[in-house]
């Protein structure tokens, strides 16, 4: 596995990239310059056990998803399941941890048709892997479609209940200030998040996401949203290297909603720029920066003793 070291001195953008990723660049390569920082500038166990949501997975588009996923094996330590090509165009491999969190990896394989069902998001995964790619969406899983609109609709009445091909969900119209967090329900009826005893053993010893960090153009909207599912507000979080967000815990993880207005940010930009895995005790601390998924940040924090 390649150590710290050398993720800091991965470069994730280039300037040249364009204005749209910009923030990116800047966040990752603040991010990769100390060894463990996320886990020395954020409050410990941010979470809200009494809040239904959790965090599900993170779609990254990338625009390499054989050589991506062949860097994350061989170099990082993480199992990747083989792609599989949806309706819509895009193609996906996922890399799935026991606690039932996963990462997906997207890409475009093939352009849609303007009628084909999920074209418009075919087309925002090709405009992010034309900007460099990057985390897509967080996904966030708990309340059924029904209780989630119960819950959040008289707040945010735009939020609209729709179909993907991974179960249920329910999202924002593109165009919103918060379209780049849904809700999906994997498991109509369970309300415990799903175990999964399939899910391979990764050599690093990652075990699920603990943290997303997401940038938003309204990050006041955003965190009385996840407020109102009986999420916690732990305030404001400070990477040592200057990065500012508000860690709002959810039931097992946290959300660290970063104002994307401080750094320049795009709309069009990729909104997720950093995670947390958790590892178990015996993994190796990393810092991994993906320079060819938008600069998306990585560590891997081993977990202590039963955690």
């Amino acid at each position: 596995m390649t150590g710290s070291g050398a993720a800091a001195s991965r470069a994730p953008r280039k300037v040249a990239a364009g204005p749209r990723s910009l923030v990116a660049m800047v966040a990752c390569a603040l991010f990769g310059t100390v060894s463990g920082a996320l886990a020395q500038g954020t409050p410990v166990a941010c979470v809200a056990p009494g809040s239904p949501l959790r965090l599900d997975h993170v779609p990254v588009a990338v625009g390499d998803l054989e050589a991506l996923s062949q860097r994350l094996t061989d170099e990082f330590g993480f199992r990747v399941q083989d792609p599989e090509r949806g309706e819509n165009g895009l193609a996906a491999a996922a890399i799935p941890f026991g606690d039932g969190t996963r990462l997906e990896l997207k890409t475009v394989a093939a352009a849609p048709g303007p009628d084909t069902p999920g074209a418009a998001e075919a087309q925002r995964y090709a405009d992010l892997i034309a900007d460099g790619g990057g985390g897509a969406y967080l996904a966030l899983s708990g309340p059924d479609p029904a209780g989630v609109l119960d819950i959040a609709g008289e707040l945010e009445p735009a939020l609209a209940a729709t179909s993907g091909e991974a179960g249920r969900r329910v999202g924002f119209p593109r165009d919103h200030p918060l379209h780049a967090v849904f809700f999906v329900d994997p498991d109509p009826g369970a309300r415990e998040p799903p175990i999964m005893s399939g899910a391979p053993e990764h050599p690093n010893g990652a075990r699920g996401l603990q943290a997303v960090w997401i940038m938003a153009e309204d990050p006041e909207r955003l965190t009385r949203f996840l407020l109102a599912f009986g999420a916690r507000d732990c305030g404001p979080s400070r990477h040592p290297e200057h990065l500012y967000g508000r860690a709002v815990g959810i039931r097992g993880g946290t959300v660290y909603v970063v104002d994307a207005r401080l750094w320049m940010a795009d709309p069009g930009s990729a909104p997720v720029v950093s995670l947390t895995v958790l590892g178990g005790p015996e993994s190796v601390s990393d810092n991994i920066v993906l320079g060819s998924a938008g600069g998306l940040w990585i560590e891997l924090r081993p977990s202590e003793g039963n955690e």
